[in-house]
């Protein structure tokens, strides 16, 4: 067995690995493709760098196959692609809970890790053969590439080298005053160590508190809108108004308008009476209503109807003191009209408050 094949049975090791293909979206599509059974071409793995760097012989390649101890492999009958003996299965993606660590504290410089992962690599090798190493990142827009975060993960061959690792560096998540048996340190940087059930368990925990937070001040803010309709709705026009009050005029002159009515009203009535006029200028029909019930209103409206009294210098169709449903539907629905107008007021007001809120 040629040198060579040595370093590329490391290798092929690593890379058909269970640690490797849980990050290798790659090469776990190929090996997990059913219509190839598993097998990824040597072709393939000759454009790895860490593989052609070594050789571009496939006959090396294929050689060193029968020197990979973990995971077992296998060729095909051309001995031109390799597969793993045991497959790899989707059940498989989560085992690495159970052998992992997650590792902080990690010295870093100018944005980059100051030690390589093989110095991490040995660093825990004391509890057992260490699989993986990864060292987390982030992309930084605006510097450009990724920064290193001081933190990764340390995934071990077995439960049995996880066991002994988190005996020593790892205390129990109830008791967050207690000291590890044991610390390692990278340089003067001491490494916090948890096993990666625990950081997921804590994620999980800050991610529902986060959740429930952000449901009760949903809810809150629900509660708080729906007591402010309450509020709108709530608001209703009062009057408490008279019979005989109000006069239907039919047959209004062009140029009529609200100014035009209250001044016949108050040539004609009195100065001192409250009235409002009931009209939009252009229309043919209008009302004007008293606030107090009058002799003088009657009065009136018989002086309008046979043209005593003109409006803008024209006599009106008709003018009629409304009575029964006629005067119970008018007040019906001018009430209707003064409580909409005041809930939109009160609802433009509370938008305008959200929107110097946000």
């Amino acid at each position: 067995m040629s040198n060579d094949a040595e370093k590329i049975a490391e290798r092929l090791g690593f890379f058909f690995s269970d640690a490797n293909l849980r990050m290798d979206r790659f090469l776990r599509r190929i090996v997990m493709d059913k219509e190839h059974d598993g097998f990824v071409d040597i072709d393939t793995l000759l454009k790895f760098n860490t593989i052609k760097s070594i050789s571009t012989d496939p006959a090396t390649v294929a050689d060193a196959v029968e020197k990979v101890s973990q995971p077992q492999l296998k060729l095909n009958e051309a001995r031109t692609a390799i597969a793993r003996i045991e497959p790899f299965t989707e059940d498989m993606l989560k085992d690495n809970i159970k052998v992992s660590l997650r590792i902080g504290n990690i010295p870093t410089k100018d944005g980059n890790y100051v030690h390589s992962r093989e110095e991490i690599e040995t660093l825990f090798s004391e509890f057992g053969k260490v699989v993986l190493v990864r060292l987390t990142t982030n992309y930084d827009k605006k510097e450009g590439k990724r920064i290193a975060l001081g933190k990764g993960f340390v995934e071990f061959a077995n439960v049995e080298s996880m066991e002994k690792a988190v005996a020593e560096l790892c205390v129990s998540s109830e008791n967050g005053d207690a000291k590890p048996v044991k610390t390692l340190k990278l340089g003067d940087s001491e490494l916090t160590v948890k096993s990666m059930q625990q950081w997921l368990d804590k994620k999980a925990a800050e991610k529902g508190s986060k959740k429930e937070t952000k449901a009760g001040a949903k809810r809150a803010r629900e509660e708080e809108e729906s007591k402010e309709r309450e509020e709108i709705e709530a608001i209703e026009f009062k009057l408490d108004w008279k019979k005989g009050c109000v006069i239907s005029l039919e047959g209004l002159p062009e140029a009529c308008d609200r100014e035009m009515l209250l001044d016949v009203v108050k040539k004609n009535v009195g100065e001192g009476v409250e009235a409002r006029a009931d009209y939009s200028r252009g229309d043919k029909d209008g009302k004007i209503r008293f606030s107090e019930p009058s002799d003088k209103i009657a009065e009136f409206a018989t002086q309008l109807n046979d043209g005593t009294v003109t409006i803008g210098g024209a006599k009106v169709e008709k003018a009629s003191i409304l009575t029964g449903d006629e005067e119970e539907d008018y007040y019906k629905n001018f009430i209707a009209f003064k409580t909409k107008q005041m809930r939109d007021k009160a609802q433009d007001k509370l938008d305008r408050k959200k929107r110097r809120s946000k």
